[in-house]
């Protein structure tokens, strides 16, 4: 351990500043990675298959870093080194704009590389906020921080919709992204900072840390309670990415919505995330989290539904707000079961694995519905198909859901699922009944 010792406030602090770096990077260029390539010249699909393969591609490589290579190495050391990877793995981006390039297997491939050490950094981090944030703190501390990152990603958004909006109108679009990207870069390079100045580089002692063999983690998926919340997870994932990487293409693409019309929307979506972080943070409890997990698949499962039943750009916005809603109730839930079900020593591996097959679902949804796009009949709305049958998938894997009763909470399941956005709405609107 270093000699300077830096309190939990330090920390804390840190953490919330390296968020709001990480999260204006993800608003303002992550999320427009797949408007990135519509604007290269490619395909809805490939467009939509751009957002996953990378991804998946990502997790591959991120095994690599559970290898004894790398965890010799304090977390902080192996934190700094994947946030350079993932600064250095926005240049190709920057070449590509600046060349034009439009090979899908290039870019593909960039993007592997961006998430490999994105997924890379996971773990260490976890691990770090798991030394450093006392448990009793800690579903506060996610709530409060998923704020902060929430509205960087807000503001991120808004930054690039209104610029690109712009550039598309004076045939400059790729230049932006140009810009877009190294910006991302310097926000990056601040994150390094941040770390190298303000978190303290744990040295962990020998045994400490544990790398779990792949094939020990798969056999614990029945029978324990960790292995129902991975398993239900792995298979929400490839219900939801059966549509989920094609609203973006469905929005620019069928719907011709301009960037200022996509940025609004997937705003609405990170505007309620944010609201409901900031509601979680008063009223999530640790012993309600099984329920709070329901209730956002619940409401995650009737989202594609919704987008099936109207084009109005009104009514989208108001279903992409609800949404976000029950992402950030999910967002939460989950790293909050996480803490509880994983042993601390193998952290490190678990979450890695975990990674690995919650991106192999998000793929092998991706794939299956591409599939299903291909081989719809023409005169079907390909889709509306594809949201109609997403919201089938996933409702019908509630039944998975960890530690729930669901025959005694099958009357309750919908209303209930609407309870904590009709409850942010209020508060949004009328107050909290206190003058």
């Amino acid at each position: 351990m270093s000699k300077n010792t830096i309190t939990t406030k330090q920390h804390v602090r840190a953490s919330f500043r390296d968020a709001a770096y990480t999260n204006l990077n993800i608003g303002m260029a992550e999320s427009y990675f797949g408007a990135f390539m519509l604007a290269l010249g490619m395909s809805e699909v490939t467009a939509g298959l751009g957002t996953v393969i990378p991804q998946f591609l990502g997790v591959l490589v991120q095994l690599l870093s559970i290898r004894s290579f790398f965890t010799r190495y304090s977390l902080k050391r192996r934190m700094i080194l994947f946030l350079s990877l993932q600064a250095l793995s926005l240049i190709p981006l920057i070449l590509a704009g600046t060349l034009r390039w439009n090979s899908p297997v290039l870019i593909i491939g960039i993007l592997g590389l961006y998430w490999a050490s994105l997924l890379s950094l996971n773990p260490p981090w976890n691990r770090l906020i798991g030394h450093t944030v006392p448990a009793p703190f800690r579903s506060r501390f996610f709530a409060i921080r998923g704020q902060f990152a929430q509205l960087a990603v807000f503001l991120g958004l808004i930054a690039s919709g209104v610029t690109l909006y712009w550039a598309r109108g004076e045939g400059q679009e790729l230049t932006v992204y140009v810009g877009i990207f190294a910006l991302g870069f310097v926000l990056k390079c601040l994150s390094i900072h941040e770390v190298h100045a303000n978190h303290q580089d744990y040295d962990l002692a020998p045994g400490s840390e544990e790398r779990l063999p792949l094939s020990e983690f798969l056999g614990r998926l029945r029978g324990t309670e960790q292995g129902k919340l991975i398993t239900f997870l792995f298979l929400f994932f490839v219900a939801v990415h059966f549509s989920a990487p094609y609203f973006g293409p469905y929005m620019l693409g069928r719907l011709r919505f301009n960037y200022l019309e996509f940025m609004a929307i997937t705003s609405f979506s990170y505007f309620g995330r944010m609201l409901m972080f900031r509601l979680l943070q008063k009223r999530a409890r640790a012993s309600r989290i099984d329920k709070l997990l329901l209730v956002a698949t619940v409401g995650i499962s009737l989202n594609p539904l919704l987008w099936a039943i109207s084009q109005a750009y009104w009514w989208i916005a108001g279903i992409e707000f609800l949404s976000g809603c029950f992402w950030a109730a999910f967002e939460l839930s989950t790293i909050l079961l996480y803490y509880q079900k994983i042993n601390d020593r193998e952290r490190t591996s678990v979450i890695t694995y975990i990674a690995l097959l919650n991106t192999t679902g998000m793929l092998l949804g991706s794939m299956l519905g591409a599939l299903v796009m291909k081989i719809l009949p023409v005169e079907w709305d390909v889709y509306i198909t594809l949201f109609v049958a997403s919201t089938v998938l996933r409702l019908s894997l509630v039944v998975f859901a960890p530690q729930v009763n669901f025959r005694g909470q099958l009357p309750q399941l919908v209303p209930l699922s609407l309870r904590p956005a009709l409850t942010t709405l209020s508060r949004l609107f009328l107050g909290n009944g206190k003058r």
